[in-house]
């Protein structure tokens, strides 16, 4: 941190390995926006310098008087405060940083571009892990949702702005030679604050930031396994399986797997409408007419070895949301969304939650999906006024994880071994609390209504977004992670599906799960009972299955350092300029390069080898030094894969 505006101070190359953030307390780095217009510190003065802490005073150029406080949290964190003593007019705060020549950004968001849902809806070709030239919106939003004001440096350093106001970065869009992030401020506090941490490397980086912001919670090992889901499952003639009259479509899928012989799923999806009441979620209990039999149902799921989950929101609707109506549970003008700043409201969500799950159908469901929460029925501008005082423009961002962290006490409290969750929408915190998925990625351009068959043209480009998010997700510390194999629209091209599932077994979490129903005998292509793909499905999700062992030791090594399964290659090779932006490649912990084919039609790709042997997951003999670069095959069936000579996953 550096006193004085003189640019030529505060320039350089930011070699690999080193640690490099440099901003400016005076002149172009700290201010505040009061009255509409930006207001920098044009002198500041040490008040205080101890060990544990420096205290500036500073004098704004409008006159106005403050202080920059900076403070060393550890022994490679530093908080920068900033306050305002007058802070009439001030509605926002900021600072700038230097970017380095091809000094990369990474973090901020899963999405793969700012332009907020419109990529979703029609995904692009745009978006690699690097967030230079971007200007990136801190306001979660569905449905690819992941969120957090942190992002990491190729320079060797990671930043994270503290609190939960909305914000933006603008990663060199208007000055190439500068990083520059502005945030609301809270209606009690005019300034800000932020942490600057030291590398100098990915890991080192996540150590810290998940020291501070919270490590995942254990999970049950079955999670590693693949799981099963469906967008809707119909009701209809019940069938009977071991004894039990069961809904026809989940007995369907039971005989299926035996009948041909496939392993069994870790978890079975019941997403909504799953329970009793409008909407399918008004209770927390099977709708009887959809799922006659459900605690049987549920058992025999559970003596097969498919683990159930259930699909639940911050809603209260029907009776539920009559009684918490009733007792102004609800936040001020939302007819649904819950107040989890009010104790009583958060206390009465998590007794009937913990009800559920202790009752003769809940007993049997060990995990829970949670949607929503980012929506825009949770009032979020200044004048929504919630129960603890905060405004919705403070509570928007923190919402999603209030959800997550009821849920959270309601799941250690009642089978905290044996039980998880898993959210679509994160912010600072959420890493601690639950696993992700990656929102409503699309196979098909525009919206799926529920109501309505999926149409619009075939794309890839959701499958290539998903590439980036995975690693996006990794560098926000958001390790155990998924995406919707086939897209959450039913996919058109067999093609995008096949290299989807080879995607999804190589990532922590696999999980089918969207529209249609995502089966190669049911497929919505011709043939309709593919046994090509077929073949696929087995091989995949055979080999998913056969490393989950090897994911649920990367899961306890994340538990315990922050370090993700999926590393991007950056992490290892810092100083390997082809590893920068390698966007639709990575490491599955140490062991295993990632390479998939996104691209409908492909045969064949550029593989980028990182320094050291590596052995070709489908033939052994085949053995490649890095760094180098190669063209390999890649058969549709073939998902391009190579283990670290020596490894124990070669056998």
């Amino acid at each position: 941190a550096e006193l004085g505006e003189d640019p030529e101070r505060r320039r350089g190359d930011g070699a690999a390995g080193e640690s490099r953030a440099s901003f400016l307390v005076e002149g172009d780095g700290l201010y505040v926006v009061r009255d509409g217009e930006e207001v920098g510190i044009d002198r500041a003065r040490v008040r205080r310098a101890e060990p544990d802490t420096v205290d500036l005073a500073v004098r704004f150029a409008d006159g106005g008087r403050g202080s920059v406080t900076l403070t060393p949290t550890t022994a490679r964190t530093v908080q920068v405060a900033l306050e305002v003593e007058d802070p009439n007019g001030v509605t926002a705060w900021g600072e700038r940083l230097d970017l380095f020549p091809q000094e990369q950004i990474y973090g901020l968001t899963e999405r793969i571009n700012s332009d907020l849902i419109d990529s979703e809806v029609v995904p692009t070709d745009e978006g690699t892990l690097n967030r230079r030239g971007e200007v990136v919106t801190m306001s979660v939003t569905p449905t690819i949702s992941a969120y957090a004001p942190f992002y990491q440096s190729s320079a060797g350093y990671g930043l994270l702005v503290d609190g939960t106001m909305r914000g933006s970065y603008d990663v060199g869009a208007t000055d190439p030679d500068t990083l520059q992030f502005e945030f609301e401020a809270a209606p009690a506090d005019a300034g800000g604050s932020f942490r600057l941490m030291a590398g100098p490397d990915g890991p080192a980086i996540l150590d810290e930031y998940t020291a501070l912001t919270g490590r995942p919670p254990t999970v049950p090992d079955f999670v590693f396994q693949h799981w099963r889901g469906r967008d809707e499952i119909l009701p209809g003639e019940p069938v009977e399986v071991d004894g039990v009259a069961m809904n026809p479509t989940v007995a369907a899928e039971i005989q299926e797997y035996e009948e041909r012989g496939l392993s069994s799923p870790g978890v079975y999806h019941f997403d909504r409408p799953w329970a009793t009441g409008p909407e399918g979620y008004g209770e927390l209990a099977f709708d009887p007419e959809r799922f006659p039999n459900a605690a049987g149902m549920l058992r025999v799921l559970q003596d097969r070895g498919w683990h159930p989950m259930v699909w639940i929101s911050n809603w209260a609707i029907g009776l539920r949301g009559e009684e918490a109506r009733r007792l102004g549970y609800l936040v001020p003008g939302s007819d649904r969304a819950i107040d989890f700043t009010n104790p009583d409201a958060a206390a009465w969500f998590r007794d009937g939650l913990r009800t559920f799950l202790e009752g003769p159908e809940g007993r049997y469901v060990d995990g829970l999906f949670l949607d929503r929460s980012d929506e825009p029925d949770v009032p979020s501008e200044a004048s929504d006024v919630y129960a603890d005082g905060r405004t919705g423009a403070e509570v928007h961002n923190a919402y999603p994880v209030l959800f997550q962290q009821n849920v959270r006490q309601v799941l250690d409290g009642v089978r905290p071994e044996a039980t998880f969750a898993i959210a679509r929408a994160a912010y600072t915190g959420t890493a601690g609390l639950v696993m992700t998925w990656g929102g409503d990625t699309h196979s098909r351009d525009g919206f799926q209504i529920p109501e309505t068959p999926a149409s619009g043209p075939s794309t890839d480009l959701g499958l290539r977004s998903v590439l980036v998010s995975i690693q996006r997700a990794a560098y926000l510390g958001l390790g155990l992670w998924g995406s919707d194999i086939g897209g959450y629209s039913e996919f058109a091209d067999r093609e995008v599906f096949a290299r989807w599932i080879e995607v999804g077994a190589a990532s922590p979490l696999m999980r089918f799960h969207g529209k249609g129903t995502d089966l190669p005998w049911e497929m919505p292509t011709t043939p309709h009972d593919d046994a090509a793909m077929t073949e696929i499905y087995r091989r995949y999700t055979d080999l998913h299955d056969g490393l989950a062992p090897y994911l649920a030791d990367l899961a306890a090594e994340e538990h315990e350092t922050g370090l993700t399964p999926v590393r991007p290659l950056a992490f290892a090779w810092p100083g390997e300029p082809d590893a920068l932006d390698r966007w639709d490649e990575w490491l599955l912990g140490d062991d295993l390069l990632v390479a998939p084919v996104w691209q409908s039609g492909t045969r064949e790709r550029e593989v980028w080898f990182p320094p050291g042997q590596w052995v070709d997951w489908w033939d052994h003999d085949v053995v490649i030094e890095g760094p180098t670069a190669r063209t390999v095959d890649a058969p549709l069936d073939t998902l391009p894969l190579y283990a670290a000579e020596g490894s124990d996953l070669l056998g």
